[in-house]
């Protein structure tokens, strides 16, 4: 992909929504360290995966992986020219954190990490496609979110199939996978907090700690119903993202994403 980010591209991204917005500008800024992450333990995995198939969907897996940390690091950049240099320090901590793992974890440790993560992003972008969320974003930001996101569905049952034939183990991945969701949420939460104090325009702008209360009001009923359930599923000892259909909506947003890109393999 070639995705365009113009410098216009607010860190409040969606209109009137800025703990979500940058909420999301956590998510992105954690993907470079992450995403390599993935791919560094999918590759630590390959040589025991006996199926070939499942090898062939791993390779894959981490294409598409790497193409999305590279795209979030362009997006990322748009965003630092804005101000809040403390994200650097934020970002130095989590990229310690992932090489840590790399270095200390086991390789059952670090699949059941990623079947975390997947297992999050794949209700992520089920409530995301179902809500319309990603239709209030600024339009390069849409894009880069919808495109990421389809082809999350697109990989959803990698990171699970690859564990499920090396380790197997249904409480470990439980375990394993809620710290590292607890993870994730806990750095998107620390950038958040940060943008938030150290955005000038919030109190005049969003109205302040009384402006966040009201969105959140507003929001929860809609994360309760549609969100929730849809993570709390995956916690489930017969849960398999092979149950979760690629929809004919979800190839055409596929679709309209590789007729964008500047190539495909």
């Amino acid at each position: 992909m070639d995705l365009a980010f113009p410098e216009e591209i607010a860190p409040v991204f969606i209109e009137g929504e800025p703990e979500a917005s940058y909420a999301l500008v956590g998510f992105s800024l954690l993907l470079p360290y992450l995403e390599p992450y993935l791919i560094r333990t999918m590759r630590d995995a390959k040589p025991q995966v006996t199926d070939p198939e499942l090898v062939k969907d791993l390779e894959r897996f981490s294409a598409q992986e790497g193409q999305h940390y590279q795209q979030h690091r362009r997006f990322n950049e748009t965003i630092r020219t804005q101000g809040f240099p403390r994200l650097a320090r934020l970002e130095a901590d989590l990229e310690a954190d992932y090489q840590r793992f790399t270095r200390e974890k086991s390789l059952r440790f670090n699949l059941a990490y990623a079947e975390g993560f997947e297992a999050m992003t794949t209700a992520s972008a089920l409530f995301s496609f179902e809500t319309g969320e990603i239709g209030r974003m600024h339009p390069a930001a849409a894009d880069l979110f919808m495109w990421h996101l389809v082809e999350e569905l697109e990989h959803r049952t990698v990171a699970f199939d690859v564990y499920d034939h090396l380790v197997g183990s249904y409480p470990y991945r439980l375990a394993v996978g809620l710290f590292a969701q607890f993870h994730l949420v806990r750095f998107m939460v620390r950038v958040s907090r940060y943008m938030l104090e150290a955005d000038p325009d919030y109190p005049a702008l969003y109205g302040g700690r009384e402006g966040r209360r009201e969105r959140m009001r507003r929001r929860s009923p809609m994360l309760r119903r549609s969100f929730l359930p849809k993570l709390l599923r995956t916690y489930l000892p017969g849960y398999t993202p092979e149950s979760i259909p690629f929809t004919d909506e979800l190839r055409v947003v596929a679709e309209r994403y590789s007729a964008m890109a500047v190539r495909t393999s």
